[in-house]
């Protein structure tokens, strides 16, 4: 049971989910064959199963919230699909592979991935056992949180958005141009 203060929260969860699900099947289908098709890099199609998996969990835990009475038993059924799905991505992506990123960044998004489905089956059985405890249901709005970052992290991937360290986002960029000077700014000029 949702509790009243979390309703507007799950509406515009739900609008959220639904706005990015539109903005990645349109980008999905722009060019297909370098992103889905079999064609395409096993990371590429990881990365869109990944961004899928996660916008689409995150918009129907908002949309089961909505109904009336308990909904701890579909957001568990769906945590488990999802779980089993990733699990079936995630030995394509940690086998070596052409191209293949890190193994230790492939390795991390795979287990946040899983972490994050083991989560939400643990706090969708406690909604079960406990349907009218509004705890669970506080947790699963901060998952959600996560579940999003998670999923546009992923989108942005997909689409080739370039991946910066920790460092990286901390640094101002023209900090990040001094220390990485352009080479044609460095080169002595040539009197005409």
């Amino acid at each position: 049971m949702v509790p009243d203060a979390l309703t507007n929260f799950f509406i515009a969860s739900a609008g959220a989910g639904a706005a990015l699900l539109g903005l990645l099947f349109v980008s999905l289908s722009i060019s297909p064959e370098d992103k889905i098709t079999t064609n395409a890099s096993i990371e590429k199609r990881v990365s869109a199963y990944g961004a899928l998996s996660s916008l689409v969990n995150a918009f129907f835990i908002s949309l089961v919230a909505l109904i009336p009475g308990s909904f701890g038993t579909a957001v568990l059924i769906f945590g488990v699909l999802l779980f089993v799905l990733t699990i079936q991505n995630s030995i394509q992506l940690l086998r070596p592979h052409e191209g293949a990123s890190s193994m230790l960044r492939r390795l991390f998004v795979t287990i946040l991935s899983l972490l994050v489905y083991v989560v939400q089956c643990y706090y969708a059985v406690r909604l079960i056992v406990k349907p009218h405890d509004s705890e669970p249901v506080y947790s699963l709005t901060t998952l959600l949180l996560v579940v999003y970052v998670l999923g546009v992290f992923r989108a942005w991937e997909l689409l080739g958005g370039t991946r910066k360290s920790p460092i990286e986002l901390l640094t101002p960029r023209h900090q990040q141009e001094v220390s990485h000077p352009h080479p044609d700014k460095d080169a002595p000029s040539v009197p005409q």
